[in-house]
């Protein structure tokens, strides 16, 4: 693979120079905060679900087919329930 996934294009930067010691830092560091991110993305989801459902009055099975999933799932995100367990970050050696 030669960029990252479309939602974190940006990230490529990490790797748009010579190959460095600088590089291969930043690379960890980046391996490192994944589970930040995901932690992150999660509450900012569910901040939105729970926003949309209580403010505008969006339906969890109006969502539901926007998100890929079903709305009983969308009331799972609303609550900050998780489908699988969180696991500690370990640094990448």
């Amino acid at each position: 693979m030669d960029k990252p996934p479309s939602p974190f294009e940006q990230l490529a930067g990490l790797v748009a120079d010579s190959e460095s010691i600088d590089q291969a830092v930043a690379l960890t560091r980046a391996l490192s905060a994944i589970p930040d991110l995901q932690r992150w993305l999660r509450e900012q989801r569910q901040h939105v679900v729970r926003t949309l459902h209580e403010r505008d009055g969006v339906s969890y099975t109006d969502m539901a087919p926007h998100l890929g999933v079903k709305p009983e799932r969308v009331s799972g995100i609303a609550r900050g329930h998780s489908r699988s367990p969180r696991q500690k970050a370990t640094p990448e050696d």
